[in-house]
C-alpha cells in the first residue's frame, strides 16, 4: 500500500489557538484525522509529523526515502526562507505538494515568497484544510499513479515480490524497535517494584496469541519468530536491570 506523509512546521502545532482568521478554529489533531480519513478513502496510508524544528523537519524527509510515496508539507514560516529544507525536498526525489491553511499571497509581504515552491509538484494556498485533502488527491491520482506506472514497466513478478518484502521489513523494523522500547520500560517499571523480569505465564499467553493471530500454516513459523523476539526483550530487560 503506497504512504503519504503529511508534514507540518512550526506553529501549526498551535493551531486552534493562532489566528483563527487565518488558520481557522480546528487543532492539528482535527487536520491530521481528517487526513487519515482522506487516506482511507483513497486507499493510500497516512503517517502525520509535526516539528517546530527545522532539522527534524530535515531528518524526517531524508528518512522518507524509499519509504514514502507522497507528501504533503506546511513548511510554516520555514517556506519564507529555510534553502535547507528546499535542498532536502529536492534531494528525497519524492512528489511534494506545498500546502498553507492562508492564501501566503494575500498577505504580509514577507509571506509572499516560498523558496520551496520550485522544487514542489504543485502549491496549493488558501484552502484551509480542505488544501491538505486536495493535495491528497493530486498526489494519488497524478503524481504517484505516475510513479506506479513506470516501476510497473520496469519491473517482473521477482522483483515486484522483493520490493514487497522489502516494504514489509522496513515496517516490521520499526515495530520491532518500539516494542524493544516497550521492554525497556516494562524492565524500570518491574525494578522499581522489585517484581522479576521474566514471567513465564506472560510468554505463553503472547504464544497463544500468536497462534490465535496468524494463518494455521504459518503458525509454528510465527510462534519460533515470537520467541526469538522474547529472547531479545529478555536480554535487554537483564541488560537495563544490571545498569540500574
Amino acid at each position: 500500500m503506497r504512504t503519504i506523509l503529511i508534514i507540518n512546521g512550526p506553529n501549526l502545532s498551535m493551531l486552534g489557538k493562532r489566528d483563527p482568521k487565518h488558520y481557522g478554529k480546528g487543532t492539528l489533531s482535527d487536520l491530521e484525522n481528517a487526513c487519515i480519513n482522506k487516506g482511507i478513502e483513497l486507499g493510500v496510508k497516512v503517517q502525520c509529523f509535526q516539528s517546530e524544528s527545522e532539522s527534524a523537519i530535515i531528518r524526517k524527509l531524508h528518512t522518507s526515502m524509499g519509504l514514502i510515496d507522497g507528501i504533503v508539507m506546511n513548511a510554516g514560516a520555514y517556506t519564507h526562507y529555510s534553502v535547507a529544507i528546499r535542498d532536502a525536498i529536492e534531494l528525497i526525489k519524492i512528489p511534494v505538494v506545498e500546502v498553507h491553511l492562508s492564501d501566503i499571497h494575500n498577505r504580509e509581504d514577507f509571506r509572499n515568497t516560498s523558496v520551496i515552491e520550485a522544487v514542489c509538484v504543485e502549491q496549493i494556498c488558501g484552502m484551509g484544510v480542505d488544501g491538505y485533502l486536495l493535495a491528497m488527491e493530486k498526489l494519488v491520482s497524478t503524481y504517484m499513479t505516475a510513479l506506479a506506472e513506470e516501476e510497473k514497466d520496469g519491473s517482473d513478478p521477482l522483483t515486484e515480490e522483493r520490493k514487497a518484502i522489502n516494504e514489509i521489513d522496513k515496517e516490521l523494523l520499526v515495530l520491532f524497535c518500539r516494542r524493544m522500547k516497550h521492554a525497556e520500560r516494562i524492565a524500570r517499571i518491574k525494578a522499581s517494584a522489585g517484581v522479576p523480569t521474566y514471567s513465564p505465564d506472560r510468554e505463553s499467553e503472547i504464544l497463544r496469541g500468536v497462534e490465535e493471530s496468524v494463518e494455521k500454516d504459518y503458525a509454528d513459523y510465527a510462534k519460533q519468530w515470537m520467541q526469538e523476539t522474547m529472547r531479545l526483550s529478555k536480554e535487554r530487560q537483564h541488560e537495563i536491570n544490571k545498569g540500574m
